[in-house]
């Protein structure tokens, strides 16, 4: 529409893979409430489309700056001096969102561009991977804003980089660097500026050779057994295996491997 500027758009940079990037730069792709719809939009579009990996990018120098936080000191703003508005029309709804990237069957990859502080540090936990650009920043910044990491980083961080490292991030508030972020485990990989894209792409396809369900599944099963009891963490596999097995992707895979030739998976219907 004429006049609105677009917050992401969704690109289909190659069979199976879907890429949505964050293209409100002049703003640092905060996260305002046109953004949290078009993201529930695009990430309905991917799955309807059959994604098999979805990658999350940013524009300009950052990837995402986290909250908007015109929205907290505006008088204006439904939000200003309203702690149950910021938790439920605020925080809520964000976290909603992101969760559709951990329950997502596909994978999701976060490709950081630049500068992904607070709720954007959080938007790349949600994904399963994050490379990182060289040049790139990430933390959780919120204590140095007597605020708190409730979209994602309480709850995730700790399961990511451990404990002690979580609660280093979390409570000093500092900035990593993609090096600093390799080395704590929050960064799957890091790469040179330029070559970002392209080596998110080449890890996205490297995803594809594998199978739709049994990456849906193992995902799902992972997901679950974080928090699970030992005995139950045994049930949620074998439910996988039924699961995986119950499809015909199984049996390619079976058979592929026995005549030593590629497997040919495909996305099943449902």
């Amino acid at each position: 529409m004429a006049g609105i500027e677009i917050a992401a758009e969704l690109s289909w940079p190659a069979a199976g893979v879907a890429r949505i990037k964050l293209t409100r730069r002049d703003t640092h792709n905060t996260l305002t409430s046109e953004l949290l719809e078009t993201l529930d939009r695009l990430f309905d579009e991917a799955a309807s489309s059959k994604a098999r990996v979805l990658i999350v990018t940013g524009s300009g120098k950052t990837f995402c700056g986290g909250a908007h936080i015109k929205l907290f000191t505006d008088p204006a703003s439904p939000l200003y001096r309203n702690a149950r508005a910021i938790r439920d029309d605020y925080v809520k709804p964000i976290i909603r969102v992101f969760s559709r990237l951990r329950e997502a069957p596909f994978v999701t990859v976060a490709a950081i561009n630049g500068f992904a502080l607070g709720g954007g540090c959080e938007l790349a936990l949600s994904c399963d991977f994050r490379l990182m650009a060289d040049t790139a920043r990430i933390g959780l910044t919120e204590t140095r804003l007597g605020a708190l990491a409730a979209a994602g980083g309480v709850q995730s961080l700790a399961r990511v980089v451990g404990r002690a490292k979580a609660l280093e991030m979390a409570l000093l508030g500092d900035q990593l660097t993609a090096a600093d972020a390799k080395a704590a485990g929050l960064a799957t990989a890091v790469h040179p500026a330029a070559e970002l894209d392209d080596a998110a792409l080449a890890f996205a396809k490297r995803l594809l050779l594998c199978s739709p369900i049994s990456v849906a599944e193992t995902k799902r099963a992972l997901c679950r057994c974080e928090t699970a009891a030992p005995d139950e963490a045994d049930r949620i596999a074998l439910d996988a295996v039924l699961a995986a097995s119950a499809g015909a992707e199984w049996w390619e895979g079976m058979a592929a491997f026995a005549e030593r030739r590629p497997a040919a998976f495909r996305m099943e219907d449902g």
